[in-house]
């Protein structure tokens, strides 16, 4: 991955003693972690790389050995051997802990391990579990003598054997250790380099997150519980994950930078943060309440009353559609055969019911007729009508789609449809165009004179 300036280059992990080693290596990392002569040396040239891979683990020298012998007698190896290293996390000033490998064959082993707690052990073998990989070996074996029991389990080893795992995620994983930028902890690499790759994760991350819920609101076929639950896990995940990697933005300020810059990362953090958790508020909540209130029923939008008039041959459709109106609608025409004309009243509500009802309409050639007032997914409905009329004071109301927490770019695709679905039920393409652009929250009602212009009504009942 590209890297800006100078921000790729890692931390100096080595003593000068080991830099004449990194011609070859199988860790991955350095060059000549375990040792650069002999059999090491010759198999290790399959892989290359210039530094350690995990953060505060280096190649012990001889300048460490009094100090790994006060916490670990006997640790530091008597004599030199080709296939031989010990590997230290540093703390204050001095190594903590502390590890031998062996390499023999096709046989990787920790010979000995000593560390003040879990975590640290964790961090070497962890390490030496990556030499593995990146040596193609594909189990690291712990001396019985090396740690006690209790620790080896602890530390994933069975019967002195912990499997190593090639698969692709895990070479991925050992490449960002490599970076210095590990996925879910903070690593060693530079402040710039870590804003670089961690920036671009939360933002990878964010549009995953948000964007999977256009998919769920605009995929075919009804809303069931996968429609709500995938969306709600994703998005938090996203969400969640962008906010992480915004915290080791800040811890890596903290480490590599002071005063002002540090102060600057942190206010930018705070801010990022507010703003993330805000697109969560005020995007994906209403969304996914949305979708919920669909799956559900609709209990809020399930006020439609059908009635038919005394000589059965007019349908009255007046409220508000939800889930189930089409359903209902349907029923009634199928009751009543008679039925030549559909009069229509309300605020609109789903446009998927009122597509429906619209094609009902349009396949039984049935005349449509407003009397009062008819908007938005009402409108739809009416223009299935074979004949579509209004009364001197009847008004018919557009605007664009919309969903809860979806933006007008969420919407292009939908609207530029409707747009093309008025055109198609013979609106003009002037009139059409105008509905379209009239914001969701407002309401265009056009004159008797503008609706018969633009060929929405055939006529005006007086």
């Amino acid at each position: 991955m590209p890297c800006r300036s100078d921000g790729c280059r890692r931390p100096e992990v080595y003593t000068d003693s080991n830099r004449t080693l990194q011609s070859g290596s199988e860790l991955p990392g350095n060059a000549d972690a375990l040792d650069g002569r002999g059999r090491l040396h010759q198999h290790a040239r399959r892989v290359s790389s210039d530094r350690l891979p995990v953060r505060n683990v280096r190649r012990a020298n001889a300048s460490d050995a009094a100090a790994i012998e006060r916490f670990a007698p006997g640790l530091w190896p008597a004599a030199e051997s080709s296939d031989l290293a010990v590997f230290v996390v540093d703390g204050s000033g001095a190594p903590l802990a502390a590890m031998r490998l062996r390499h023999a064959g096709e046989r990787l082993e920790v010979e000995r391990l000593a560390a003040p707690s879990t975590v640290v052990a964790r961090r070497l073998v962890a390490f030496a579990e990556r030499t593995a990989r990146a040596m193609k070996i594909q189990e690291l074996h712990l001396r019985p003598d090396a740690t006690s029991s209790d620790g080896a389990a602890a530390l994933g080893f069975r019967n002195g054997t912990r499997r190593v795992s090639g698969r692709w995620w895990h070479r991925v994983l050992d490449h960002l250790e490599n970076a210095g930028v590990p996925l879910l902890r903070d690593g060693s690499a530079s402040l710039d380099q870590t804003l670089y790759y961690r920036g671009i994760w939360a933002a990878i991350a964010l549009l995953i997150g948000f964007g999977i819920i256009p998919l769920a609101v605009f995929s075919p076929g009804d809303v069931t519980l996968l429609h709500v639950v995938v969306p709600a896990i994703v998005c938090t995940a996203g969400t969640l994950f962008a906010l992480w990697q915004i915290g080791l933005i800040v811890q890596a300020a903290r480490r590599g930078s002071r005063g002002l810059v540090a102060l600057t990362i942190l206010a930018v953090a705070a801010f990022s943060v507010l703003a993330v958790g805000g697109l969560f508020y005020d995007r994906a909540l209403p969304s996914l309440a949305e979708l919920w209130a669909i799956y559900s029923g609709d209990e809020e939008l399930g006020d439609l009353e059908i009635a038919t008039s005394h000589d059965g041959t007019t349908l009255l459709v007046d409220g508000a559609y939800g889930v189930g109106s089409a359903d209902l609608v349907r029923r009634a025409l199928d009751s009543n055969p008679r039925i030549r004309r559909v009069v229509l009243a309300g605020p609109g509500g789903r446009i998927g019911p009122a597509f429906e009802i619209n094609r009902m309409i349009r396949e039984r050639k049935l005349a449509t007729h407003v009397e009062t007032g008819c908007a938005s997914a009402c409108t739809i409905a009416f223009l299935g009508g074979t004949e579509r009329s209004i009364s001197p004071t009847g008004r018919l109301g557009f605007h664009q789609g919309s969903f809860p927490g979806l933006g007008a770019n969420d919407m292009f695709e939908s609207n530029r449809d409707m747009r093309r679905f008025l055109v198609a039920s013979g609106v003009t393409p002037a009139f059409a165009k105008r509905a379209i652009d009239t914001p969701s929250d407002e309401i265009w009602t056009p004159t008797p004179q503008e609706l018969l212009a633009g060929k929405v009504v055939n006529r005006i009942n007086r």
